[in-house]
């Protein structure tokens, strides 16, 4: 891999490198870049490069949760984990503390989408019972792409920690969401259906009959257990 370390925007001689050698890595340092918070993920999604931002701060953090422009950021990703980790109470972490009290609006939009993602999971079987199980839930018919980025945190296996903290009360059924191609033109399952995915390669297991359900359910409630006995945060 080439790894280029760079500034934002990306001088022309630096992207005529990726152009030259697909394998092209983008380290991007934004102390020199010229580009405000709210352009930085527009302008990378626009040109989408394989690249990732040293140290992004929570000012971008906010703008992330709010953009429409999906973008692959390790580091961005990894923070808004962090981040809703934190909200979840799965860990603890004090320099989340107030941005969550400013961002709580935008936030709970992340957290209800995330959470009815344990509905999709059964949707994608497409079995009668477990669709009208999945309908049976509140609907909501947004197609706002706001957030759109949850999709980004779908292809970390880390970011499936997130599952032991699912509150019933935010489950919805997101219909746009869950039937359209409206992610970049792609749907909803083009993201979801991955190996890093625990939850997907589960249910695909037990509807295939390579996993046992018995099994599986008695290794869940060791673990809840387990989870429940932990020293609290």
């Amino acid at each position: 891999m080439n790894i280029v370390n760079t500034t934002l925007p990306i001088p022309i001689e630096d992207l005529k490198k990726f152009f030259e050698d697909k394998e092209t890595y983008f380290v991007i340092d934004l102390k020199d870049s010229t580009l405000t918070d709210d352009k930085i993920l527009t302008y990378l999604s626009n040109i989408n490069v394989p690249c990732d931002i040293i140290n992004p701060g929570l000012d971008l953090l906010k703008h992330y949760l709010h953009s429409k422009s999906l973008v692959n950021i390790p580091s961005l990703e990894k923070l808004t984990m962090e981040m809703l980790f934190t909200y979840k109470r799965l860990q603890k972490q004090e320099k989340f503390f107030d941005f969550i009290r400013e961002n709580i609006d935008i936030i709970q939009k992340w957290e209800s989408v995330l959470d009815s993602l344990v509905l999709y999971n059964v949707y994608t079987l497409q079995l009668e019972e477990t669709t009208a199980h999945v309908e049976s839930h509140p609907i909501d018919e947004t197609d706002d792409t706001t957030g759109i980025n949850f999709l980004s945190l779908l292809k970390n296996e880390d970011f499936f920690y997130y599952y032991n903290a699912v509150s019933e009360e935010n489950l919805r059924f997101y219909k746009k969401y869950f039937n359209d191609y409206m992610f970049r033109g792609n749907n909803l399952f083009s993201y979801w259906a991955n190996e890093n995915n625990p939850m997907f390669l589960l249910t695909q297991g037990i509807a295939s009959g390579d996993v046992d359900p018995v099994k599986y359910n008695e290794a869940k409630q060791k673990d809840i257990k387990e989870l429940e006995n932990a020293t609290p945060i």
